[in-house]
């Protein structure tokens, strides 16, 4: 069980062998859950305190995973998804020249019979795998480049998925210097998520995502981020720490708190596209430092939603896994030709194509590109706290550090760093609006 103080009179208790998350306790529920620290008859324990809801607390701790019979603990829960996430790489173009992309750009975009077979075998796949539903990400390069198809393959797939009976999602992937009010709309209007990215203020970001000239974006992304909260659309922030921005996090996340913007923390993926850009890479002390400047800035201004699945990179707190992503097992990538990838960042190692191929067969079937191994096989994760929750990180990041799949990630000194600090500020996020609706 971890324990972390949240203040003077509440604690978090976070059991990660189960399933129900983090759970703030006051300090009489606290002794009571201590009181089992050793295996204990209830109805001992209960007859010596006098507080009169004894018994309840003690009926909600077991509900919530925290106590359990002697010898029988919970099961961790795990649940396969029924969502199959395609990656849609609708153009290999971009304005922006970002040091840490791993594209190779060119002028290459997807046509619409690509785009189109690309969708309906996406369906047939999940028909076939029986799953319940489909999770489109249109992106690239920079997916706006090529709006009009993103509109004609987004009317196709409601088409398609509702023929079969599917559930539909989808996300819009874009840096928000170019994004067209006829496209912002045609989101809003089809609940289209639309995520962009912005990895600091003003030379914060600048430094790291310029435009192909050199000259700054972030004018652009802000006034698009405005345009998009007067719609009553608001975006998804998705911030990138490199080297270059670690003491700038803490504003940008201040920007999305104050703007009531959801954001994601994602560290630096290091890949043959920025393979010179030394000042990417990052010690450790660098970015648990910048991250906690971060989660200071959160706790000035506590957001009503859980932080737990924004601010630890792949290593969210949200729900257990045996995995850390869904590469091998419910997500595809699909490029500008219709070919089939694992994982968006190893886009160019390609398994097939979507004209004669099942795309999820194709990359379960697959051991040859990213092996994304349970946690319980990777050296140095077996034994973690934590290992259902950080499931040993990016599997790309890890084979590109260190050679290997089977292996603990090398953020693991940084996830093991911040998860503590995490809970803690779930724990101030949950008392701030407990019994508020």
């Amino acid at each position: 069980m971890v324990e972390q103080p949240v203040d003077g009179e509440y604690r978090i208790l976070f059991n990660p062998r189960g399933s129900c998350g983090a759970v703030v306790v006051n300090e009489p529920a606290y002794r009571l859950y201590r009181s089992f620290r050793r295996p204990a008859a209830p109805a001992a324990v209960l007859a010596g305190l006098a507080e009169v809801e004894a018994e309840e607390a003690f009926q909600r701790l077991g509900r919530l995973q925290i106590l359990h019979p002697a010898g029988e603990p919970p099961a961790l829960g795990l649940a396969e998804s029924q969502v199959l996430t395609a990656w849609l790489h609708v153009t290999n173009g971009c304005n922006l020249r970002c040091p840490y992309c791993y594209i190779h750009k060119s002028s290459a975009a997807m046509d619409e019979p690509t785009g189109r077979a690309a969708v309906a075998a996406v369906v047939r796949s999940a028909v076939t795998h029986g799953l319940s539903g489909v999770k489109l990400k249109y992106a690239g390069g920079e997916a706006t480049l090529n709006h009009r198809l993103v509109r004609t393959l987004h009317a196709y797939a409601r088409e398609l998925t509702a023929e079969a009976g599917l559930d539909l999602q989808a996300s819009l992937l874009t840096n928000g210097t170019r994004l067209p009010a006829s496209l912002a709309q045609f989101c809003s209007a089809e609940g289209i998520r639309i995520m962009i990215s912005l990895d600091g203020l003003g030379e914060q970001n600048d430094a790291q995502r310029p435009f192909a000239n050199g000259k700054p974006s972030s004018p652009l992304v802000h006034a698009t981020i405005a345009r998009l909260l007067e719609l009553g659309h608001a975006p998804h922030l998705s911030i990138t720490i490199t080297g270059r921005n670690t003491t700038g996090v803490a504003e940008v996340v201040r920007f999305a708190l104050e703007r009531g913007l959801t954001f994601s923390l994602n560290l630096f993926r290091d890949n043959e596209c920025a393979a010179s850009f030394d000042d990417l890479r990052y010690e450790d002390g660098q970015m648990i430092e910048g991250m906690l400047a971060a989660f200071r800035a959160i706790e000035g201004d506590l957001p009503r939603w859980s932080v737990l699945g924004a601010v630890l990179d792949r290593g969210q707190l949200i729900q257990p896994r045996q995995r850390s992503c869904g590469v091998g097992q419910d997500y595809v990538v699909i490029d500008q030709d219709g070919r089939v990838a694992q994982c968006h960042m190893e886009i160019e190692q390609t398994l097939g194509d979507v004209f004669r191929d099942d795309p999820l067969a194709l990359v379960r079937q697959d051991t040859h590109t990213v092996l994304n191994l349970l946690v319980d096989e990777k050296e140095g994760c077996r034994d973690c706290t934590w290992r259902y929750w950080c499931s040993g990180g990016c599997s790309a990041a890890t084979f590109r550090a260190t050679g290997r799949f089977d292996v603990k990630s090398p953020n693991c000194n940084i996830y093991q760093a911040i998860y503590p600090q995490a809970l803690r500020l779930e724990g101030l996020r949950l008392l701030k609006y407990a019994g508020q609706h």
